[in-house]
Parts: structure tokens; C-alpha cells; sequence
């Protein structure tokens, strides 16, 4: 112990760095655990009002989805199809028709990220292999709150490779590792 500290006080410098410790680690596990920080989104898009009660498909706001190597999110453009003017009785949407007469462009942050070297299209797996959304998305049409993390589907395994591997020897599909991977 340092000349002229007590026990008292280096004890307390010794919890302090303990918790020091522990909080940082417990950041850092929830960072990486979990994918990343937590996306947040312009607006708390309600997909179950949209897809349940207006029956929009998800091709409507995911333009892509049938043909792109991404389904799109979507832009001002889209919301505007509807919101140009009030729509309904919820705080969001009055803010969502608020936002678009200002100009605001509403982009919506990727929520799914694939590493750089994993080739993937929506093409492949929804319009030639004939996926649904829910698929791979689990039941995010249902949710009245967008997500903050990608969504794992509890009955497949949480790693993004092994939900791919399992669903590709499920339905016959290559397993080849240079089928996905440039």
C-alpha cells in the first residue's frame, strides 16, 4: 500500500476498478452478443398495421425484395403514397405526415448486414427459390415497433452461417462454401 494511504481508501480504488471492469465488459458483451448497437429507425413503423390491417404487401415499401440483391427500404417517395395527408388517429402517423410536408427524406436504417465476403440475393432466395419473408425474418409483419437488432428465429440456430446451413440442407440447396462466399 502506498505511504500515507489507508486501507479504507485503497480498498474503495479496488471496488471502483472492479466495477470499472464489470461495466465495461458488460458493454462490450451486449455490443457484440447481440450484433452490434441496437438500430434506430426515423419513425416506430408499425408493420402489423400496414400488413395486417391495410393488407400492404412487403413488396410495397421492400421494392426489390423479387430482384435485387437487396429487398430496399423504403423513402420519402413510398410514405407519401398514403401520408401526404393524415392518415388515421396515432401519434406517429400524424409525426410521419408532419415529417414528409417538411421534407424530411425518412431514411430507414439497414437493419441486416451480411459480412463483406457472403454473397446473397433476395432474387435467388425469394423469387427463384420461393422463400417467404418470415423465412428468414421471422414474424417482423407482426411487430408494432420496429426492431433495434436483426431478428433470430428461435427454432434454427442463432449463427447467421449455421440458420443459412441448415435451411440450405433442409431444402436440398449447395452447402458448397464458394456458392455464398466471393
Amino acid at each position: 500500500m502506498p505511504r500515507g494511504e489507508s486501507p479504507r481508501r485503497s480498498g474503495r480504488h479496488g471496488i471502483a476498478l472492479i466495477l470499472a471492469v464489470l461495466f465495461i465488459g458488460t458493454v462490450l458483451f451486449r455490443v457484440f452478443a447481440t450484433g452490434g448497437a441496437a438500430v434506430v429507425q426515423p419513425i416506430a413503423f408499425n408493420h402489423l398495421k400496414h400488413t395486417r390491417d391495410l393488407q400492404l404487401t412487403c413488396e410495397f415499401c421492400h421494392e426489390y425484395v423479387r430482384d435485387g440483391a437487396h429487398a430496399g427500404l423504403p423513402g420519402a417517395e413510398t410514405c407519401s403514397v398514403c401520408h401526404r395527408v393524415p392518415q388515421g388517429t396515432s401519434e406517429e402517423a400524424a409525426r410521419v405526415t408532419e415529417l414528409l410536408s417538411d421534407g424530411d427524406p425518412l431514411r430507414f436504417n439497414k437493419l441486416f448486414r451480411l459480412r463483406d465476403d457472403v454473397y446473397f440475393t433476395h432474387r435467388r432466395h425469394v423469387a427463384l427459390g420461393g422463400l417467404e419473408c418470415q423465412s428468414c425474418h421471422g414474424d417482423i409483419a407482426e411487430m408494432e415497433r420496429p426492431p433495434t437488432r436483426p431478428i433470430i428465429i428461435p427454432s434454427k440456430r442463432s449463427d447467421r452461417m449455421g440458420f443459412c446451413l441448415d435451411c440450405h440442407r433442409e431444402v436440398g440447396e449447395s452447402l458448397d462454401c464458394n456458392a455464398c462466399h466471393r
